[in-house]
């Protein structure tokens, strides 16, 4: 709440640290300076009040207020003053002011839904959320100011052509650096922004574009002179700093600064912060400050960091491969709006056995004893998560802001060593912690918040001796257009959709890449079909388009031709089919071919026609034909036609349950059970989550390769026939189904010696 005069004027509350807290977590240290405690403002009547914090920035006021649950759902007693802080809060407004505001007890409770809400409200604020903590500076260096002009435009020439985006030029006798300046900006072309620090000197510099760019329009940015539409602006520092709303921060390709060693004043601070140009250049005429700082490191402190993208691509950051793991957990009833998803909705729908253990089986597959970090759902989950990486033999720990900060150091000491290989972290990692030989992420949060998502990203992306790139592990799962999590592609959005090439690097690497791609030494991917993945692909860090568009991954062909899984790949392997396009990942190869082979490749392997009209006529042979080496298959589909609804559907936990019961009742009659080595062979051994494993990963996954059956993308509680195959089945084809099965079963006992 807001307080009058100074009755607020004390040390903050436990709910106030707790938001700063919070804050920190979000932001960083750095940026939490930036909060004012107990600022000071008044209301439109002059009356002097006191907000819990304030934060200032470029272009904006923010207030944020904690209040007790009394200022929210207030009694009639109080009413007169809950009416005074709706005055107070409305005031801030009119003054300009955006205003938050939470309850203590959410502030105690909810920090996770307070930290996503502070992420998606401050995540345009300019300057506030660069992600500082892990992106590099410009990329700077001097350039001394020759007898001759030209030798100057030439080192500046050379210094863009090796990467370097920020430069600063010495005073020279008259006018030259001005004119080194106004050349230069006139041989890159793009529209130019020239900052001053007098009217004087506006006029002064204008005159000099004009006659050196004669060609553009050039107009003033002062006083009660706002042009904005001139191909080049020279504007007073004062002025551009108090009307960002005038300009886009991309506007200008070229920002020149003049008296640039004055950079540490807050209005050349937020000139530099909040324009994004190709290339800054500083004018000084004091290189060397009397303080020893370098001129140069100020202006570079000062002004914006590179992006992601310009960081990667110039060297200063890590290239990233991104696998996108797509699941068929659904996530379509999960409640959502602007800022976050309903916590109990998402944690209900992600926090699942089978998603888990995909996680951990793709570290197992793909990265196995490299350095990662999960980004885990909340506490509990990073606690199942760690705990299973170790039951497979992985030194993995769970970390979190919960706990208390000797061992949550002594985790990250034991990460930093190499005695743990896995950390599973729940938010605490997303700000104010460094690992740069961490390889591997793991993005197991679905988020809707962009600065939660980069600032997990940035944990990555820092180089270290030996580390060739860092993959990122992106696991979508199955949500509408409107509720998807956000992703590595969705956030930065690119050109390609490479499975398995290197998706960001330097230009050199990625040419070299691409060539090699081009050739055909480059393989791409599309990982097998598991119980919950769907597919595994890997995307381009900034696009949403296939790496190979029209191309269909090995697993998708097995799919879409209705045949065994491994079939089309053990095919490729053996040299009876060619595939148009391969990735390497790890130690697996993956196949993928042009949509228009899928006929061709159908006759080639001899494999029957698959349509809605043969549904029917496939499923029953396969039954008949049905190969056993397991008892499996004919368990399975007895119990889902015992339970089958009109339909088609039954609900898996019933089949699981029916399929136990089956083993259970011979183990209980003394018969045998299964195969010794055989998963189900003691089943009052498993759990109804390890039984429902088995069962799907091994016969319902056959039958849903030939598309037969599946589970429903609405509703994974169920499992059902193809509606196509549903419509067609006869009761007299289901007793027939059941009759096979049972000759099936017994013939299998028959052959293991018994009965």
């Amino acid at each position: 709440m807001f307080g009058i005069t100074d009755e607020r004027q004390q040390t903050s509350t436990i709910p106030e640290d707790l938001f700063a807290e919070l804050f920190t977590q979000v932001f960083g240290l750095e940026k939490t300076q930036l909060l004012l405690p107990q600022h000071l403002v008044e209301d439109i009547y002059g009356v002097s009040r006191f907000i819990d914090f304030a934060l200032k920035t470029t272009t904006e006021k923010i207030a944020f207020e904690i209040d007790g649950l009394i200022w929210h759902v207030p009694d009639v007693e109080r009413i007169a003053d809950y009416e005074n802080a709706l005055l107070r809060q409305n005031s801030l407004i009119h003054q300009g002011w955006r205003v938050f505001r939470w309850t203590d007890r959410q502030v105690a409770d909810e920090p996770e839904q307070i930290k996503e809400q502070l992420a998606l409200f401050l995540e345009r604020i300019p300057g506030l959320l660069e992600f500082d903590d892990f992106l590099p500076k410009q990329r700077g260096e001097f350039i001394e100011l020759r007898e001759h002009q030209e030798d100057a435009l030439r080192a500046l020439g050379e210094l863009r052509a090796n990467g370097k985006t920020i430069a600063l030029l010495p005073h020279a006798t008259g006018t030259g650096k001005t004119l080194t300046a106004i050349v230069d900006a006139k041989r890159l072309g793009g529209r130019t922004l020239f900052v001053v620090h007098t009217k004087d000197l506006v006029n002064q510099a204008v005159t000099k574009f004009e006659e050196l760019w004669p060609e553009v329009a050039c107009g003033r940015f002062l006083d009660m002179v706002h042009d904005t539409d001139e191909h080049v602006i020279v504007g007073t520092v004062q002025s551009i700093s108090k009307n960002f709303a005038s300009f886009k921060p991309d506007d200008f390709a070229y920002l020149i600064i003049d008296e640039a060693h004055h950079a540490t004043a807050d209005s050349y601070q937020q000139v530099l912060r909040y324009f994004k140009p190709r290339f800054t250049l500083g004018l000084t005429a004091t290189p060397d400050r009397a303080d020893g700082q370098s001129a140069l490191e100020v202006f570079q402190n000062a002004a914006h960091r590179l992006s992601l993208r310009e960081a990667v691509e110039c060297g200063e950051l890590v290239p990233i491969r991104c696998v996108r793991v797509e699941t068929n957990v659904d996530l379509t009833k999960v409640r959502f709006n602007a800022i976050q998803y309903n916590r109990r909705d998402i944690e209900e729908a992600i926090l699942v056995p089978g998603r888990d253990r995909l996680i951990v089986d793709t570290y197992l597959d793909h990265v196995r004893g490299r350095k990662a970090v999960v980004f885990c759902v909340n506490v509990r989950h990073g606690e199942t998560l760690a705990s299973l990486f170790r039951s497979q033999d992985i030194p993995a720990r769970s970390v979190s802001g919960r706990m208390p900060t000797k061992d949550r150091q002594s985790a990250l000491d034991e990460f930093a060593s190499g005695a743990v290989r896995v950390l599973c972290a729940c938010d605490l990692l997303n700000e104010g912690w460094d690992c740069p030989d961490v390889e591997v992420l793991f993005m197991a949060r679905p988020t809707l918040s962009k600065v939660i998502y980069l600032q997990q990203l940035g944990r990555g992306t820092r180089k270290a001796p030996g580390k060739e790139s860092l993959i990122v592990f992106d696991f979508v799962d199955n949500a509408t257009k409107y509720n998807a999590s956000l992703s590595l592609h969705r956030i930065l959005g690119g050109k390609r959709y490479r499975s398995g090439g290197l998706l960001l690097g330097d230009a050199a690497t990625m040419r070299a890449e691409q060539e090699a791609l081009d050739r055909g030494e480059m393989p791409t991917q599309t990982l097998p079909v598991s119980i919950w993945a769907t597919d595994f692909r890997e995307i381009d860090v900034f696009d949403w388009q296939e790496s190979v568009k029209g191309m269909i991954s090995s697993s998708d062909l097995e799919t879409e031709l209705a045949t065994a899984e491994g079939r089309i790949r053990d095919a490729t392997k053996s040299g009876a089919v060619t595939a148009d396009h391969e990735l390497v990942l790890g130690e697996r190869t993956y196949y993928y071919f042009r949509r228009e082979r899928i006929d061709e490749i159908r006759i080639q392997l001899d494999l029957p026609k698959v349509d809605d009209e043969s549904i029917r006529s496939r499923f029953l042979d396969f039954v008949e034909r049905m190969d056993m080496t397991a008892s499996y298959k004919p368990v399975m589909i007895r119990a889902i036609i015992d339970l089958v609804d009109g339909q088609g559907r039954a609900r898996s936990e019933e089949v699981t349950r029916k399929f136990l019961d089956f083993y259970l009742r011979r183990q209980q009659a003394g018969l045998l059970v299964e195969r010794p080595t055989a998963q189900m062979a003691e089943p009052d051994k498993l759990t109804l989550d390890m039984v429902r494993d088995v069962m799907l990963a091994k016969p319902f996954k056959i039958f849903e390769q030939r598309q037969f059956l599946l589970q429903d993308r609405h509703d994974l509680a169920f499992i059902r026939f193809a509606p196509s195959l549903w419509r067609q089945l006869k009761p007299e084809d289901l007793c027939a189904i059941k009759s096979t099965c049972e000759t099936k079963i017994v013939a299998f006992y028959e052959r293991l010696g018994g009965k």
